[in-house]
């Protein structure tokens, strides 16, 4: 019977603390919003240049490998030539 008294007066008491110091919370919470905005910014800019760092390593590994393929079939049609 007491318990639901308490927890009242434990939740009054914690509202009356919010409103008397709300002008601290808000200035606190807009800090942190600014800060995870700006985390997130950095992250999707530092997501951004992986991609393209990726994307650019898979091009060069493609011109790589279409570079042996050109020279691996000169080398056959030079040998085929030469064995004629």
């Amino acid at each position: 019977m007491a318990l639901p008294f308490i927890a009242g007066l434990a939740v009054g008491a914690g509202v009356v603390v919010a409103i008397s110091k709300s002008k601290t919370i808000k200035e606190t919470a807009s800090s942190l919003f600014n800060k995870s905005k700006n985390m997130a910014s950095e992250s999707i800019e530092k997501g951004k240049e992986t991609v393209n760092d990726v994307k650019q390593t898979i091009d060069a590994t493609a011109e790589c490998i279409k570079e042996k393929k050109a020279q691996k079939a000169l080398s056959q049609k030079t040998d085929n030539d030469t064995e004629e």
